[in-house]
C-alpha cells in the first residue's frame, strides 16, 4: 500500500534527488545523519565504526535511490538499509559486543541537571540494565527493544526494517521488557 506524498516530509527531495538534484541529497543527508549515526552507534564497537557504516549507508542509499518505492517513510528506508550493513558488520566481526557504548557515553547522555548522587544512581540502573540486555536477552530480542525504546521507532517502522511481521515485532518487544523486568526485579530483591 503507498502512503500519501505528503505525510513523508523527505518526499520532495526523494523526488529532486531522483531527478539528480544533489543538493536535494545533501538535505536529506544532513536532515537523517545524527538519526542514522545514533542507530548504528547502539549496535557498533566504536564512534569510528558508526560513523563508517552511517557514510556507507548514505552511500547505498544514493546508489539505490532509483528503487525507493515509497511504500515506506524515505528515514524507515534508510534506516533499513542501515540495519542490514550493521547486521553484516556484526557477523564479520567476532569481538563485536553488544551493547557497544561505555558506560562513560552514557552518562554523558544524561540531562545535566542531576546532582553527582542522582547521576551516580542513575548510572547504576543503567549499568544494571545493560547488563541484563547483554546477559539475557538474545540478539532479536535486544534488536526489537532497541529501536522501539531507544530509537522511539513505531512497531511498523521496526517490522518494515528488520523484514518481519508486526505481531512479531510486538511479541519480540513484550518478551524483552518481560525477561528485562523479571531480572532486574530478582537482582533488586537480591541485593536489598
Amino acid at each position: 500500500m503507498k502512503r500519501l506524498p505528503g505525510i513523508d516530509p523527505d518526499l520532495a527531495d526523494v523526488h529532486a534527488a531522483k531527478a539528480g538534484d544533489s543538493a536535494a541529497f545533501s538535505a536529506l543527508l544532513n536532515r537523517l545523519h545524527l538519526r542514522v549515526f545514533r542507530f548504528i552507534l547502539r549496535q557498533s564497537a566504536s564512534n569510528q565504526d558508526a560513523e563508517d557504516l552511517t557514510q556507507e549507508t548514505f552511500l547505498e542509499a544514493y546508489r539505490r535511490l532509483a528503487t525507493f518505492q515509497e511504500t515506506a517513510r524515505f528515514s524507515t528506508w534508510v534506516l533499513g538499509i542501515a540495519q542490514n550493513l550493521v547486521r553484516n558488520y556484526r557477523n564479520r566481526s567476532p569481538q563485536f559486543r553488544y551493547p557497544a557504548i561505555s558506560s562513560d557515553s552514557l552518562l554523558t547522555l544524561s540531562d545535566g541537571q542531576n546532582n553527582p548522587e542522582e547521576q551516580l544512581q542513575q548510572q547504576n540502573r543503567i549499568n544494571q540494565l545493560r547488563q541484563g540486555i547483554e546477559q539475557h536477552l538474545t540478539p532479536e530480542l535486544r534488536q526489537a527493544l532497541t529501536l522501539v525504546t531507544l530509537e522511539g521507532m513505531d512497531y511498523q517502522e521496526v517490522a518494515e526494517i528488520l523484514e518481519i511481521p508486526l505481531g512479531t515485532v510486538k511479541t519480540r518487544v513484550f518478551r524483552a521488557r518481560k525477561a528485562l523486568r523479571e531480572r532486574l526485579d530478582y537482582t533488586g530483591a537480591s541485593q536489598g
